[in-house]
């Protein structure tokens, strides 16, 4: 990495000589993880060229198989493994905090970040923005907030200044002032005699327009389907304009594209879970319970590329797109930089202290397209001592996790 500075590896390999009585020190006991992952990792990292050889060992013992989980595509990937890491955190009694989900780029997060909501998982990213921190996912939940909770004034903020609607700092201080003198929330005190003396019925017409446009969309939520009612809510906001009035046409895009995944998101849970979008934003909200934490280290599943993994570890391990093209990179291999990709996955496996689980998938989107995937060939190299499941044929893998933790639920109380 300082060959610009004229480094070069062979200086090393020179040692020996230009040294004759050199004393050579491995460190190779590991003090993390078990034998099976241990021996996993040697395997792997065997199949690159090395100066100087090393194996490392554990009297850790010999640990749990080292599982291999095949899945359809990378929706019932992220499925699976939040059923497993919730099935196996309900048997052992662990902490949120023992588990982690490492993956090769910041743009395999997004399913998990949703699967992990889904079923009210907190977590914490590291190494990428989370989809739901992004500024025009915080708009449209902003939106959800306030009327599923006309007193959550932070939210008031948000979706009364965004898109913009002729109301100034000026006014909002002023309507301030007023809901502090009558103690009430932000929404209800537009609605007040005060407010009209104190802000005037020129400066507060913008804000009841807004706020009676909450109200409708308040009473629209409890019975009409989530996906129906966030598609009116942003053609009513005009928030597809607005977005594209903020940035050049290609970022405007993408942030578009995800304000739409989100409400697709919405729509395929509203229908699937049978819930309308008051109770979905209420999933949602559960889930921020780490915002503005100060805990340095929050009790929660952790999520990170493996770059910004290299120097943690955790109890188990989720190591997932473990496909050829992910891992190793597509780029990487035509590059000739496969043994960079080798060590980024010895990085991934090496993480883990007592479980690891990979997984891949024989579908992924990319582009909006379903193209077909293979196992990265790193798999293999990890020897014998992996177990690998026959690959799924239907949705049952799905349905008996579900059960399966279910019934753990159901046992533990």
């Amino acid at each position: 990495i300082y060959g610009w500075r004229g480094a070069s590896a062979d200086n090393l390999r020179q040692l020996r000589e230009d040294y004759p009585h050199l004393h050579l020190v491995k460190l190779e006991q590991n003090y993390r993880s078990t034998i099976r992952i241990l021996k996993a990792a040697n395997s792997l990292i065997a199949n690159n060229p090395k100066l100087f050889e090393k194996r490392l060992w554990s009297d850790l013992g010999l640990g749990d198989a080292i599982q291999v989980m095949p899945t359809r595509d990378d929706e019932h990937e992220a499925e699976s493994v939040v059923m497993r890491l919730l099935s196996h955190k309900f048997q052992h009694r662990t902490e949120w905090r023992d588990y982690a989900i490492l993956y090769r780029g910041n743009y395999q997060a997004r399913v998990f970040e949703k699967a992990l909501r889904n079923e009210k998982v907190p977590y914490q990213l590291s190494g990428g923005q989370s989809f739901f921190d992004r500024a025009e996912i915080k708009d449209v939940i902003a939106y959800l907030r306030l009327i599923a909770n006309s007193d959550d004034d932070p939210a008031f903020i948000r979706a009364v200044t965004t898109p913009k609607r002729g109301i100034g700092a000026a006014t909002l201080e002023k309507l301030g002032q007023v809901a502090a003198t009558l103690h009430v929330s932000l929404f209800e005190a537009v609605f007040s005699a005060a407010a009209v003396a104190q802000i005037g019925e020129r400066q507060l017409a913008p804000l009841l327009e807004f706020s009676n446009f909450i109200n409708r969309f308040e009473a629209r939520v409890a019975r009409e389907p989530a996906g129906e009612v966030l598609n009116d809510l942003l053609k009513s906001i005009d928030y597809e304009i607005y977005v594209f009035d903020q940035d050049d046409a290609r970022a405007a895009q993408n942030k578009w594209n995800n304000v739409l995944e989100f409400a697709a998101w919405i729509a395929k849970k509203g229908e699937e879970d049978d819930k309308n979008l008051l109770q979905l934003t209420q999933t949602i909200a559960l889930i921020t319970l780490l915002e503005g934490r100060e805990e340095a280290e929050p009790d929660a599943v952790r999520l990170s590329t493996l770059h910004a993994a290299k120097g943690l570890e955790f109890g188990h391990v989720f190591l997932v797109g473990v496909e050829e093209n992910i891992l190793p990179h597509r780029d990487a291999v035509d590059e000739g930089r496969l043994e960079e990709e080798r060590r980024l996955m010895y990085v991934g496996v090496t993480r883990a202290k007592r479980s690891l689980t990979l997984s891949y998938c024989s579908r992924r989107k990319r582009a909006r397209e379903s193209v077909a995937c293979d196992p990265s060939r790193f798999i293999d190299e990890l020897g014998d001592d992996v177990r690998q499941p026959e690959k799924p044929t239907d949705a049952a893998a799905k349905a008996n996790g579900s059960d399966r933790l279910a019934a753990l639920k159901a046992m533990l109380g």
